[in-house]
Formats: structure tokens, sequence, C-alpha cells
């Protein structure tokens, strides 16, 4: 697994820049406004533009496109973030915000960031699992406000399109929405309660404030034993996570087992029952609490956190996020990005989330693209009336020659609003008609 992880490093970084034609792969992750307010049409996106020497030598190849237009990737736009400032090869030369490169560490360490890792899937799950959690706080919430089920229409279809949108177990939909139409509150409550594992205080007085603070392994237990005892063969949600946890010993998971598989707890089995709950959280929770110092997660949130400080130098120091279509220091910042952000679907754990938001922040606040569809057009008819030929991508530049940076930074906008405006691409095919006159 690691040594796929690492191919897939030196696909991206190893390569040469006309590897880019894989930047139709591109899916992207944010969405800015701009200022004709196109970026609505455009899709997702994340990365958004650095000045620099470039060759034909660079080295680090980046996703991007090879020379047609419709396989460029697509860049957040904002119109508060404004034209980057500009930046000379020299004063970048003086300026880099990157270190000096090591590119086997470098590629060892992203490659054990992008890793599936056992560990990762079990903490990915237990992420997911409390989000839901957390939305059912917030469906309870809204019930709060009624306080009843006796609902008008307009309020009835609110709370069933929240349980559509909150509740994933679909047993629970079919409970909670039984209790709507008996106009049963207090099933509900009790039902979305036991579920989620929400307390033995707010079980009772459906209160919110009882929700913190609590001996978890005790709720767990209670509301566990509760919701089978209402639902018999149904477990909540707690413990559907325990029962398919590495942590919990066999013996103890094939006991749970017999009493899920039970049509009824009698009351002279629920402390036996109750027993073995308490102990497979214990085991779990010790489990999850190993995992989460684990060589690998460390090493993962270490990578984030370092991409997180390069960006937050990068775009203090240029005012942009970077691009494909710069150097190779650039280059490999842009890709970096692409694979931990873009590509990511192994790091969805709760340490390394926080890391994520800000990064898809930052990129959103500073986008590459700092012109409108009319502007790239006018810059584009004077560049080419001055220079008898269309902006260039650095694969283009030849031995030696170093392409201006508004060179570079005009073709990615071009590139850019070819993608995602049709006019705007069809413009571009008539100007490629009559440039030979202008």
């Amino acid at each position: 697994m690691i040594n796929r992880a690492i191919a897939l490093c030196c696909c991206l970084f190893l390569s040469t820049v006309s590897f880019a034609q894989g930047g139709k792969l591109i899916k992207q992750t944010l969405q800015t406004g701009t200022k004709e307010g196109l970026a609505a049409q455009a899709g997702k996106q994340i990365l958004p533009k650095m000045p620099a020497k470039v060759g034909q030598g660079a080295g680090t190849a980046s996703v991007a496109p090879k020379a047609g237009l419709r396989n460029a990737p697509r860049a957040a736009v904002s119109a508060q973030a404004g034209t980057p400032k500009e930046r000379t090869p020299e004063s970048f030369a003086q300026e880099s915000p990157f270190p000096v490169f090591d590119q086997k560490a470098f590629l060892k360490k992203i490659g054990r960031a992008m890793v599936d890792s056992p560990n990762k899937k079990i903490l990915n799950y237990a992420t997911l699992l409390e989000q839901e959690r957390t939305h059912a706080r917030q469906l309870a919430s809204l019930l709060k406000t009624y306080q009843t089920l006796h609902l008008d229409e307009i309020r009835e279809a609110e709370l069933l399109d929240s349980i559509d949108t909150t509740v994933v177990n679909h047993s629970l939909q079919r409970f909670l929405a039984q209790s709507i139409s008996n106009q049963n509150y207090t099933q509900f409550m009790r039902d979305l309660s036991n579920y989620y594992s929400l307390s033995l205080e707010f079980m009772s007085s459906y209160d919110l404030r009882f929700i913190a603070n609590q001996d978890v392994r005790e709720v767990f237990a209670r509301t566990a034993l509760e919701y089978m005892k209402a639902h018999p063969h149904k477990v909540n949600l707690k413990l559907r996570e325990i029962l398919k946890s590495p942590f919990v010993e066999d013996s103890v998971k094939a006991s749970l087992r017999s009493f899920v598989a039970m049509d009824e707890i009698l009351p002279q089995y629920e402390n036996s029952f109750l027993t073995f709950l308490r102990t497979a959280h214990k085991q779990h929770t010790a489990g999850l609490t190993s995992a989460r110092t684990a060589e690998d997660i460390t090493i993962t949130v270490g990578v984030y956190q370092e991409l997180l400080a390069e960006l937050e130098q990068f775009t203090s120091t240029f005012h942009r996020s970077p691009r494909w279509n710069s150097n190779e220091d650039e280059r490999r910042l842009y890709n970096k990005v692409l694979m931990l952000i873009t590509y990511n679907q192994v790091n969805q754990f709760k340490q390394v989330l926080p890391y994520i938001s800000q990064i898809k922040n930052l990129l959103n606040k500073y986008p590459s693209i700092g012109l409108t569809t009319y502007e790239t057009l006018e810059k584009l008819r004077t560049f080419i009336k001055e220079t008898g030929h269309f902006p260039r991508q650095i694969s283009e530049a030849k031995p030696g020659e170093v392409i201006p940076e508004e060179e570079l930074h005009l073709y990615e906008c071009m590139v850019y609003w070819s993608t995602v405006n049709k006019n705007f691409a069809t413009k571009i095919t008539e100007l490629h008609i009559i440039a030979p006159l202008l």
C-alpha cells in the first residue's frame, strides 16, 4: 500500500511537464465568487498563480494541461483577492518561501500521508459517526423548539427534511417517522437520545444542557440497552461502531451478538448485558487512544501542519495560491496541495480535519486567477498584437528562456475561463482566427 502511494507521488513529482495531461482528472474542492459572478458555473476548485525562472528542465511535473484548453485545471476566483502582486524572477529567488528540497524525504513523507492504513480507516469511521451524532444534537435542538409533534404542515415538513438529511440509519428513520405520525413526542425523543447515546438525563428530561459532562461509558451502556429493549435486534450508533472495532476482543463481541439475537432482553439478563457493553466500550476507547498516537497518524498530521505553514508563508509573500504553470518549487507545492486536498480520500479523521479546513480557507482567500473574462480578453488582444503569438505555458519555454510572469499568468487566466465559460471559449476560438490581423 505504501509502495503504491509512493509510486503515485513519483508520477506526479518526477515526470515531465508534458505528463500533465491528467489535469482533466482534477476534481476541485473549493468554489468562490468572481467579479462577473461566473464561479457558480465553474464547479469546485482549489488551486488558484508565482513568478519564477523557468525552463524545460524544471524537473517537477504538475497535473496540468499539455496543450489544449479543455484539459485545464479550474482555479478559484475571488473578486476580493484582486490581481496578484507581481514579482520578478530575481526577487523571487530572494523571497522564495520554499525550504531546501530533499526529494527522497519528501516522497517518503507524502507516501506515508497518502497510504490508507488500518488506523486511518478506524479513525475516519469514528469521526464520521461523531459528525452524525453532532447532527443529531441539532435535530434534537430543533424539536426542542417545538415541544410537541402537533405540528402545522410547514414545521412537519421542516422536521421530516431534517430527519432525511441527518439520520443515516433506516430503522431509526422509520421509528422517528412513526412517532411523528402518532404525534408521540416522548417516544421520538427517547429513540433519538438512545440511538445517539445523548445521556440518561437527556433521555428523561430532553434538555440539551445534560448532554455534556457525563460518564460516557455508562451513558453508552444504558442507552444501548434501552434502545434494544424498545427495538429488539436493533443496535444504537456506538454499539454498531464497537461491533466493528478491531480493538474489542472477539469473545466480548460474541457475547454482545448473543444479546442482540434475543427477541427480548429480560430483566435478569440486563446487568450481564451492561457489563459486556462497558467492557467493550473500555477496550474500544483504549484502542482509539492508541491509534490516535500511532506513527502513521502523527506523520500524516505533521504533513498537513507543514503544508499549512508553507501555504501561509507562500500566500503571505505572493498574495495568491500556488499554480501549476510556474517553476519547479511552486509546481511541487501545487502538486502537494493537489494530492493532500483534492485527491485526498484517506485522511478524514478528527486530528487532521482542522488543518484541511484552514488550507481550503487559504486557497479560497488567495486564488491565482485575478482577471475577469473581459480583462483577460483585453490583455490577450494587446499581448498578441505586441508579441505576435498567444501566451505560453511553462513547458513551451526554450532551453534557458525565461517566460515573463505576466505571460504565465495570462495563459492561466485564458485556460481557466475557457474551461468554465463557453462564451469565453468561443471568443478565444474567434481570436485565433483574427490573431494574424491584430
